[in-house]
């Protein structure tokens, strides 16, 4: 099932996150929900990870994300 998060949420990255630069596990907070524009209605989720210093935050897809 789906699960929609909303700025300001604490999230960890899910082992569906295969990526290289994160790990899953390591957490932060929703900053910014953004449409992806394709497929329609599909968003994409704007995070400050936890410790980062970041100054573009990364983008993740809702499945690779879980609420804490």
């Amino acid at each position: 099932m789906s699960e929609s998060f909303q700025v300001g949420d604490r999230i960890r990255l899910t082992s569906k996150y295969h990526g290289r630069q994160y790990h899953p596990g390591d957490a932060g907070t929703i900053i910014a929900v953004v449409s992806a524009g394709f497929p329609p209605g599909m968003a994409v989720y704007q995070v400050r990870l936890d410790g980062g210093e970041a100054t573009l935050y990364p983008t993740f897809y809702e499945e690779e994300l879980e609420r804490l």
